[in-house]
């Protein structure tokens, strides 16, 4: 075994030595002999090691030097050195999932010709964020009043993301273990990807969504952060993109055209109107705040105050209980636009249902009642 390959995988997955030692029960000392070369772990211990808490296939220990695999963390070289110390092991896997994901893309949709690609038929180009923003929503094809008409923001996001995956970016959703992170993107020539916290309130999920599609459109990965106090450590031109992708989102999700008469509502009935403005859009509080903002209706201190106050309010909500319908989860965390071309390919005799298996990350004795659930 070659210690200096247990350094390079811990590292890479963004853990200390401390942490990995939490992690597998053991003192912070002895996994500094392993990786001194002083002691070595057992066969059972490397292989949980590998699997379990960094994973890596366990052949990488017996390699002479570790692999030259690109970090993926070097997406989001633009966010604050302290913000992407932050990021999670399990944030980092999500990440790594994201890219595995991209490349069964690749293998999914070779031949495929007859697909938009919204992300190079529009540019934002000369057009401010709230131009651009409608400009989207046209191309997508979801008008105002079907949205108003959806019959809660579950209904929206469903919406909205069938609409997208339309349009050639697929979006996959998982549970975060950080519930700080709300999701992130991956840009790509070919298949740039999205990924939402499923642990978020469905209005929440919607605007990271949107906010991300901006990511995307502009041409940056991006990474949506829970609290947003990290985008005063960015650089001017990243700092000016972060704020763009925002109003972006707000305006996307509430346009200004519709947005008028709910100024002149919440003018005559005040701070009450925010949860019925919400509502009618689908959204949440705090994106009819933000929309007040930047309409300059509320001063930025109330903002603050509210936005702070609601998100100490999510934050005290209890862990949601595991549960739930298995294939329903797995459908949703894959979506129907992802999970209907990976089976098309297995009709098609183009993958086996080995393959199959892979792309979509299930067992393959569950494929069946998958597919009935697809059905």
């Amino acid at each position: 075994m070659n210690p200096k390959i247990i350094t390079w995988a811990r590292e890479k997955a963004g853990l200390s030595v401390e942490d990995l030692a939490e992690k597998m029960g053991r003192g912070p000392d002895e996994i500094r002999l392993w990786e001194n070369g002083r002691d070595t772990p057992s066969y059972v211990v490397l292989e949980q090691m590998a699997y379990r808490y960094l994973k890596i296939p366990l052949a990488v220990f017996f390699f002479p030097t570790p692999p030259n695999i690109e970090d993926p963390i070097k997406k989001f070289r633009r966010l604050p050195s302290h913000e992407l110390k932050r990021l999670s092991f399990d944030t980092r896997q999500k990440i790594k999932l994201a890219q595995a994901y991209q490349e069964s893309l690749e293998v999914l949709l070779e031949g495929f010709s007859k697909r938009k690609f919204i992300f190079r038929e529009l540019s934002p180009v000369g057009l401010d964020p709230s131009e651009f923003a409608k400009k989207t929503r046209d191309y997508l094809g979801i008008s105002l009043r079907q949205q108003i008409e959806f019959d809660s923001s579950e209904t929206a996001l469903k919406a909205w993301r069938a609409a997208i995956e339309k349009s050639s970016i697929f979006t996959f959703k998982d549970s975060f273990e950080d519930k700080f992170m709300s999701g992130f993107s991956l840009v790509g020539d070919e298949y740039p990807v999205i990924f939402v916290n499923n642990s978020n309130a469905f209005s929440r999920q919607l605007f990271t969504l949107i906010h991300e599609l901006g990511h995307i459109l502009y041409g940056v990965s991006g990474v949506t952060d829970f609290d947003e106090s990290y985008i005063d450590h960015m650089e001017n031109r990243q700092r000016t993109l972060e704020i763009t992708c925002n109003k972006f989102a707000g305006h996307f999700l509430v346009p200004n055209d519709s947005f008028r008469e709910d100024i002149q509502y919440y003018h005559a009935t005040g701070s009450e109107a925010i949860f019925e403005i919400a509502d009618k859009y689908c959204v949440s509080r705090e994106v009819i705040l933000r929309r007040l903002l930047d309409k300059e209706v509320v001063t930025r201190e109330y903002y603050e105050k509210m936005a702070t106050e609601w998100n100490k309010e999510y934050l005290g909500r209890g862990k949601k209980s595991a549960g739930g319908n298995y294939y329903l989860t797995r459908l949703a965390y894959l979506g129907e636009g992802y999970t209907k071309v990976a089976f098309d390919n297995y009709y098609k005799g183009r993958i086996t249902k080995t393959e199959l298996a892979y792309h979509l990350n299930i067992n393959s004795h569950s494929l069946p009642k998958l597919e009935v659930y697809m059905r």
